[in-house]
């Protein structure tokens, strides 16, 4: 700081006004760089998402708390217009984002928004009241993307049945792995904002649950416990062998198995007929064994494939 000795200073008319010194004032500087719109939202939002970025350089010698506002053109409901830093170590920086949740519109089609302006303020540290630093004139462009809907095309699919099939399991379901794989593909832009958040609505669910009688999901069942198979059989005569087959899944559905023996020098593979098995019921499905009149005594191993 640099003074200088003003002790002969006069006023207009003439007379001294007394010693002053004058004194250089360094400006708090700083400044906001890196503006970046990063996305679109989508209508009729399941999340928040980021549409716009910044950067603010703290000041080179305080410690301050900043503010960074933006003004969108037109206004939009569910979108974040300030941001607070927390206090900011003197010669930092720190990337700000924006975020929108919009909710239902109306769109027909997508709508454009523009960030037009940007403060930055900072608090006052005597006082915590807020000061204008900075404004600056932009002109960012994003768009929220008019939602999805089950019959109606998307951006990249022919409906929104279609575009959910494509991502659930074979029960139909969205879990983790499908969610996952949905959200790759929208960072690899595969996919648009608004089709990844239609997608994340379903998340944990049935996707019929969203789309009505949208999929089918596919037979599942396990082969259970309680099987009817006999303890031991005498070469030249015939046994029913019965598998426990249990429908595990979500849908009536056929089932059938391959049953293979081995043991001494022996091997056969028996299929069975398929046989309807109701959501949620166990059954016996059979087939049956002609044992050679040749079969050598000893231990022969069942196991059974189950085909649905």
């Amino acid at each position: 700081m640099e003074m200088s000795d003003r002790s002969n200073a006069k006023d207009k008319e003439g007379k001294l006004i007394g010693a002053i010194k004058e004194i250089t004032v360094t400006g708090v500087d700083a400044k906001i760089t890196d503006f970046a719109v990063v996305g679109n939202v989508p209508e009729a939002s399941s999340a928040h998402y980021a549409f716009y970025k910044c950067k603010v350089h703290a000041d080179s010698s305080l410690d301050l708390e900043y503010r960074v506002r933006i003004h969108l053109k037109p206004s939009l409901s569910g979108a974040e217009t300030t941001k607070t830093t927390g206090k900011m170590m003197h010669g930092t920086t720190k990337d700000i984002y924006f975020s929108a949740k919009p909710p239902d519109l109306g769109l027909k089609g997508d709508a454009s928004y523009a960030i037009d302006y940007v403060y930055l303020d900072a608090k006052d540290p005597r006082t915590g009241a807020w000061v204008n630093l900075r404004t600056y004139s932009r002109l960012d462009v994003f768009k929220v993307e008019k939602k999805i809907t089950c019959g109606a095309r998307t951006p990249h699919y022919s409906n929104g049945c279609e575009l959910l099939k494509h991502y659930a399991n074979d029960q139909c379901e969205i879990h983790l792995a499908e969610h996952s794989k949905a959200s790759a593909d929208y960072g690899a832009g595969k996919i648009t904002v608004a089709e990844f958040d239609f997608i994340a609505k379903a998340y944990g669910k049935d996707i019929n649950t969203i789309c009505a009688n949208c999929c089918t999901p596919a037979p599942k069942g396990r082969i259970c416990e309680e099987h009817d198979i006999p303890s031991s059989a005498k070469a030249g005569t015939s046994i029913n062998i019965g598998v426990c087959v249990e429908n595990t899944g979500k849908i009536k559905a056929n089932y059938w198995v391959d049953v293979k023996i081995s043991g001494p020098d022996y091997s056969t593979t028996l299929t069975s007929a398929k046989k309807s098995i109701d959501v949620g019921k166990k059954d016996k499905i059979y087939v049956r064994w002609d044992l050679p009149l040749n079969l050598k005594s000893g231990t022969y191993t069942i196991d059974a494939v189950l085909y649905a």
